[in-house]
């Protein structure tokens, strides 16, 4: 299921258990760029849990307060062009953190 896909990369990826996830839902799959479609599934975890990131696959994890993510003012949108097709993908800034997303 793409439950458990989901709670498996976040193991795979910054060592965060699949029982310390509660998940509180689904959203709708997206196409991305490179043809992949990915469906986000959406958890709460514990405020102190710990995270190990995998070297081979992370390069930093932080914190954005869910307020900031939600504010969609923050993201200005790049159009990249790919084997004559357009896809959109919405940039910000979080501190020093340059975030990106699908």
């Amino acid at each position: 299921s793409v439950i458990a896909a989901a709670l498996r990369e976040a193991e795979e990826e910054v060592a965060i258990p699949p029982s310390a996830v509660e998940v509180i839902g689904v959203l709708p799959p997206v196409d991305s760029v490179t043809g992949y479609q990915v469906t986000p599934v959406v958890g709460i975890i514990p405020p102190d849990l710990p995270y190990r990131a995998s070297e081979d696959e992370v390069s930093a994890v932080f914190e954005m307060p869910l307020a900031q993510a939600l504010h969609l003012g923050r993201y200005y949108p790049l159009d990249i062009y790919r084997r004559g097709d357009s896809h959109r993908v919405w940039l910000s800034w979080y501190e020093q953190y340059f975030v990106w997303g699908m």
